[in-house]
């Protein structure tokens, strides 16, 4: 951890502004080490004071890096107006509350806002432990998904395959869900983010499955189940299969991410169906399942090593049904090493 305090000091030094308030828990979590669910950070360019309740006292003497001051407050408030208060300038997160930024602005601190919100990019470069702790959740939520199609039967809702995925995911040691699982099938997986309901799966009609394990890093796949023979649900199965394989044959260190997005994005247009991938094509996975980079139209972010992300082209066709399929991608040695690779199928064919 003190290699990331340091990192946020060099950052700190090159705007010229003395301290930072760290309010996003994720990045709490990144440079402290905490696991639980409240907490705040002031950095400046000496130390780094980590702030939680009493409630977390224990917790946190037990998981806050040693070069880290830990205060256990009673009142969160006196944060911003005294110890932020002690600066003349201080840089604030994209995602601090207007409350916190109002309480730090009214003791006279000149504010200003990271809009380039560096700490996400510091986080997107992972360490060998961070990597380690991700292939774990992409292994066991692949597992649990194997094991979920064994007791898998047709007309079953979705909302309840949905549960029993996410059952095997904690049986098998996962603390949660990276987010909502997705289970969408037929007419319903025409929309991408199309949340598993009552309706129930049709033998035949395709099938898609989104879903991931949470520890302290996270996992996302999506998967298929389709074992019909409709010509135009395999023909897109095979464009979005081929623009994802496309994608990762061309993935290497230093070229952009934008580029990436586009050989997925050209080749599904030249296939006719440009207009129904309506989304980026992925998206960095770490502490949080959504993170940078953004593998999206003109990103401007340059693929480095040990970047950590998806690839997961989609096509939608409204009112017939949906196809996405997904691998995740380490940069390893400038070259994509599949993290994902623990299902090994991206169509599952299942017939009773």
């Amino acid at each position: 951890m003190i290699s990331r305090i340091a990192a946020v000091q060099r950052e700190l030094r090159s705007l010229d502004i003395p301290a930072v308030l760290v309010t996003n828990l994720s990045d709490v979590k990144y440079l402290s080490g905490f696991t639980g669910s409240t907490a705040y950070m002031l950095i400046d360019l000496e130390k780094a004071v980590f702030f939680t309740d009493g409630r977390y006292s224990i917790q946190s003497s037990e998981e806050v890096a040693e070069n880290i001051v830990v205060e256990i407050v009673k009142d969160y408030s006196k944060i911003y107006t005294e110890r932020c208060a002690a600066y003349k300038k201080i840089l604030l997160q994209p995602s601090c509350s207007i409350n916190i930024s109002s309480k730090i602005a009214s003791s006279g601190v000149e504010i200003y806002l990271d809009e380039k919100d560096f700490m996400q990019r510091l986080r997107m470069v992972k360490d060998n432990k961070e990597i380690a702790m991700i292939k774990e959740q992409y292994n066991l939520a692949g597992r649990a998904f194997l094991r979920s199609l064994k007791s898998f039967k047709y007309d079953t809702s979705e909302k309840s395959w949905a549960a029993a995925l996410e059952y095997h995911m904690k049986m098998l040691g996962a603390k949660g869900e990276s987010f909502e699982t997705i289970v969408a099938s037929g007419i319903r997986g025409a929309m991408p983010h199309g949340t598993a309901s009552a309706k129930k799966i049709t033998k035949g009609e395709p099938v898609i499955i989104d879903f991931g394990s949470k520890e302290q890093y996270t996992s996302d796949y999506t998967r298929m189940i389709y074992a019909g023979n409709d010509s135009e649900v395999l023909k897109v199965i095979d464009v979005v299969r081929s623009a994802l394989e496309k994608s990762i044959e061309n993935i290497e260190e230093g070229k952009l991410c934008g580029d990436i997005d586009n050989i997925a994005r050209q080749y599904i247009e030249e296939q006719g169906y440009g207009a129904y991938f309506n989304h980026s094509l992925g998206h960095g996975v770490g502490i949080d399942v959504h993170e940078l980079p953004v593998l999206k139209p003109k990103g401007d972010i340059l693929l480095e090593d040990n970047m950590i992300f998806t690839i997961e082209p989609g096509i939608y066709l409204p009112d017939k049904f949906g196809v996405r399929l997904e691998q995740t991608v380490l940069i390893n040695n400038g070259k994509p090493e599949i993290i994902s690779s623990a299902l090994d199928k991206y169509v599952y064919d299942i017939i009773e």
